[in-house]
């Protein structure tokens, strides 16, 4: 495929902004591309490696916090003689980053509409507005993928498998509901709160919890609020995502999994849970627990599923 912008083109841009992302603006690129070929024609040069100094400055700016679009950054970085992108990105590697730090309205605004100038002035990135990767390129994504993947170790792996999970709860996604199931899964309101629910088995019982928060035998019941990770583990499970957490009249919580039927997925689970969290308290609900319960209370439930 020809590249998109030539050598020329790149290295006048260059000479002209003395700048590899006012050169970018120039051509339509981003500056990682316009670094990277000059690198290749030989006219720029790597960045060179950060010295005590500017680490201790850049530990010293990170720790005394700063809002983004403050202007603080820039100034640091025009001092240092460095790019903001590098600064931001060593500290990263340094973790003094906090990746979950909300921007204030003001400051999201502020990008939002910086972003619109800059692609009405410009145009879209590389023209890539409304454009989707090919067949070929997606096929070409996934074989790299795969060949990262095998070039990493057991233990580079569960690093990774553990914040893509972490991610994926606090985002929401962690777990989805599932379709064409067989034990009756789907959407139920109960005690006034709207969930999906993965089994009748597991509908029943918070239907039951409900029904003790209604006599006063317990104090709150949550269905799924709590996640606990395994740090440290080199294969397998990473993480274990209780069905109940119940809070006692007394104030201590305890935690309830229904299980109609246990595979050796959820026994490597539950055994983790002993052994990382030991002081959590955690109840099975297996189908013997289960049919005791339904025997005794089953008519006093309003809504009980057969």
């Amino acid at each position: 495929m020809p590249r998109r912008f030539s050598d020329e083109q790149i290295r006048s841009a260059y000479e002209k902004t003395g700048n590899v992302w006012c050169a970018g603006e120039l051509v339509g690129c981003s500056g990682q591309t316009v670094q990277r070929r000059l690198v290749q024609m030989g006219v720029g040069r790597k960045n060179a490696p950060m010295s005590q100094e500017e680490i201790k400055k850049i530990e010293s700016f990170y720790k005394d916090g700063f809002i983004n679009g403050d202007g603080r950054l820039d100034r640091l970085a025009e001092e240092m003689g460095r790019s903001k992108n590098l600064i931001c990105r060593f500290a990263g590697q340094m973790d003094l980053t906090m990746l979950s730090r909300k921007s204030t309205k003001d400051i999201g605004q502020g990008i939002s509409e910086r972003a619109k100038l800059r692609i009405k002035k410009n145009g879209h990135p590389r023209g890539a507005l409304g454009m989707k990767h090919s067949e070929e390129m997606k096929e070409a994504a996934k074989i790299r993928a795969k060949k990262n993947w095998e070039k990493m170790t057991d233990e580079q792996k569960m690093v990774r498998t553990l914040k893509q999970a972490k991610t994926a709860f606090k985002n929401g996604s962690y777990v989805r509901p599932r379709h064409k199931t067989t034990w009756k899964s789907g959407w139920r309101e109960i005690g006034g709160i709207r969930k999906f629910y993965r089994s009748r088995w597991e509908a029943n019982y918070a239907r039951y919890l409900e029904w003790l928060r209604s006599l006063g035998e317990i104090k709150r019941w949550e269905h799924e609020p709590e996640i606990f990770w395994f740090e440290g583990v080199k294969r397998g499970s990473v993480s274990y995502l209780p069905d109940f957490r119940v809070t006692n009249n007394s104030d201590s919580i305890e935690y309830h999994e229904v299980k109609g039927w246990m595979d050796s997925r959820s026994k490597t689970k539950i055994r983790r849970m002993a052994k990382y969290h030991p002081d959590v308290k955690l109840l099975i609900i297996a189908k013997k627990e289960y049919n005791g319960i339904k025997r005794s209370v089953q008519s006093l439930i309003p809504g009980w599923e057969e």
